[in-house]
C-alpha cells in the first residue's frame, strides 16, 4: 500500500474545483524553507518529486496531493545550557534570584538564538481527496499531521469543511463485542492486535501478535476492560489496526506483488500503488463504517 497509515474524512462541503483551480489556488502555499527564526514550515509540493512539476496528480477520480514539513530542531539540552548561562549571569549582575515570567522570557531569547543555527528536519506527507466519494485520506500516524494537512487546505482554498466518519456506533463498543463473541460481519476477521482500557482505573492492555480470540484476551474484556484499538483482516489480504476515531495504522494488503520492475518509470510505479491504494479503499472504506453501524450522513 501507499499509505501505511491513514486518517478519514468526509467532505461535508460542495467540491466542484476542476484539476486547473485546484493547483492555482494550492500555489497560495507552496512550501518555503524555514528561515531566520522561524522554527517551522509546512506547504505544498509536486507529488512526483519535480520541483517544477504539478502540484496535483490526479489518476482514476482521485487527486493526489503532497505536502513537506520542516522543524529546526534545538536540542533540549543545547536549549537548558544556554538558558542557565542567561540566568546565571543575571542573577549575578543583579544579585538575586529571577522571577517565573523572567526565566519564561529568558527561555525564549536563548530560543531564539538558537532556532537560526539548529539543522533542519523535513518529511512528506501525502493525502488525496476523492470529490466523487466526498473522501480526504491522509496518508500519517500522526493526528498533528493530519490536522497540518487540512488547514493547509483551508489556507489554500478559503474553506474545506470535514469531519472524521461519524457512524452510528461507537467504535469501542463494537470492537469490545467482536473479541468477546468472536462474531464479526462477513469478510471481516479479527487481526493479531489491540489495545484494551479500564475506564475506572486507568489500566491497559497492549495486545501485539496474539490471538485475539484466546480466552486471555477475552478475560480482560470479562474484568470490564473496553477495545479502543483493534487489527482486522478483510477479504484475508488486508490487514489493518483501527482505532477508537478510525484512523488506520499498519495498513498492509498482503498479496499484493511488489516485484514488478518499474525502475525506467517511476511515474508508473506511483500510479499502479495509488490506484490499487484507492480501489482498495473505496471497498473497504464502506464496508468498515457498515460494520461500525453504518454512517450518519446529512
Amino acid at each position: 500500500m501507499l499509505f501505511k497509515n491513514a486518517y478519514i474524512y468526509r467532505i461535508t462541503s460542495r467540491y466542484d474545483l476542476s484539476s486547473e483551480e485546484l493547483e492555482q489556488q494550492l500555489e497560495k502555499c507552496l512550501f518555503k524553507p524555514c528561515s531566520g527564526i522561524r522554527p517551522s514550515s509546512f506547504g505544498w509540493v509536486p507529488p512526483l518529486g519535480d520541483p517544477e512539476g504539478s502540484l496535483i496528480h490526479e489518476v482514476s477520480l482521485s487527486i493526489l496531493l503532497c505536502a513537506r514539513r520542516e522543524d529546526k530542531i534545538v536540542p533540549a539540552s543545547a536549549l537548558a545550557d544556554v538558558l542557565a548561562e542567561k540566568v546565571d549571569r543575571v542573577e549575578q549582575l543583579e544579585g538575586r534570584k529571577i522571577r517565573a515570567k523572567e526565566k519564561q522570557r529568558l527561555k525564549e531569547d536563548a530560543m531564539a538564538e538558537l532556532v537560526p543555527r539548529a539543522l533542519p528536519r523535513s518529511k512528506q506527507i501525502q493525502g488525496y481527496i476523492n470529490p466523487a466519494d466526498k473522501l480526504l485520506v491522509v496518508g500519517t500516524s500522526s493526528a498533528q499531521e493530519a490536522e497540518l494537512f487540512i488547514n493547509c487546505l483551508r489556507e489554500s482554498l478559503g474553506s474545506f469543511a470535514v469531519v472524521p466518519p461519524q457512524v452510528k456506533s461507537k467504535p469501542s463498543d463494537i470492537y469490545t463485542h467482536w473479541i468477546n463473541t468472536r462474531k464479526l460481519p462477513e469478510n471481516f476477521s479479527l487481526g493479531d492486535a489491540c489495545d484494551l482500557v479500564d475506564l475506572e482505573d486507568g489500566a491497559t492492555v497492549t495486545c501485539r501478535k496474539q490471538d485475539l480470540a484466546s480466552q486471555e484476551v477475552r478475560s480482560h474484556i470479562e474484568a470490564g476492560k473496553i477495545c479502543t484499538k483493534i487489527g482486522l483482516r478483510w477479504h484475508g489480504d488486508l490487514s489493518v489496526t483501527v482505532d477508537k476515531d478510525i484512523a488506520l495504522k499498519q495498513i498492509k494488503v498482503e498479496s499484493s506483488d511488489d516485484s514488478t520492475d518499474y525502475d525506467d518509470d517511476p511515474i508508473a510505479e506511483l500510479d499502479a500503488a495509488f490506484v490499487n491504494m484507492t480501489l482498495e479503499f473505496a471497498r473497504f472504506l464502506p464496508a468498515l463504517f457498515s460494520a461500525l453501524g453504518g454512517e450518519n450522513r446529512h
